[in-house]
């Protein structure tokens, strides 16, 4: 079994679970990436890449932004739609948008499950499928290396971890830093940058 189909498994069998989880952690009001995001875009299309159960892509829509959300669990996007977001199932390796379709993509804790050897084809599409002047949020996980890693309740997910300079390397083709920085919660390390299309 793959690295992708443990992962989604992971997202489907527990969906309920990593949705009460992601909820619990802050309210979105009060966490700066969001209001910085909403600062920065220029026009209201947003993808939502790798949407979980949408609580990000609710918290844009509620603020008057089009948003596109997807992911590649079938449980996450039953509960995107529950809460009335035009979500779809869709591989962020595979991605099916037209060239020039997004003003922002918002890439939370979700290029972290991607191998490295395949980021770079993946930074190329989302350059691709921004507009002139698009923006791009990513947050991935601080460390050194990638692997499937067992969860406590016994399921596995796929881990790639980077380090801040490796991340700005990768990405410095096809975008141009606005900022980076780190943030500590629930003992991890996730680097947040903002970067706009070259």
């Amino acid at each position: 079994m793959d690295y992708k189909k443990k992962t989604i498994e992971s997202y489907d069998k527990y969906a309920k679970d990593f949705s009460h989880k992601f909820k619990n952690l802050t309210n979105l009001d009060e966490r700066p990436e969001f209001q910085r995001f909403i600062s920065l875009i220029h026009g209201k299309k947003i993808l939502d890449l790798g949407c979980g159960s949408g609580d990000h892509a609710l918290y844009f829509k509620q603020k008057g932004f089009e948003v596109t959300a997807i992911d590649l669990s079938n449980e996450m996007i039953k509960l995107c739609k529950e809460k009335g977001i035009n979500a779809k199932k869709m591989d962020i390796e595979k991605l099916e948008f037209k060239d020039n379709t997004f003003n922002g993509i918002w890439a939370v804790t979700s290029l972290l499950h991607i191998p490295k050897q395949k980021i770079g084809r993946i930074i190329k599409k989302l350059s691709k499928i921004l507009r002139y002047n698009g923006l791009l949020y990513i947050c991935m996980k601080e460390g050194k290396g990638e692997k499937l890693e067992k969860e406590p309740n016994g399921s596995e997910r796929y881990f790639a971890y980077w380090k801040e300079e490796e991340l700005k390397k990768a990405f410095k083709e096809h975008f141009t830093l606005i900022d980076s920085e780190k943030v500590h919660a629930n003992n991890t390390t996730f680097i947040q940058m903002f970067l706009r299309k070259n």
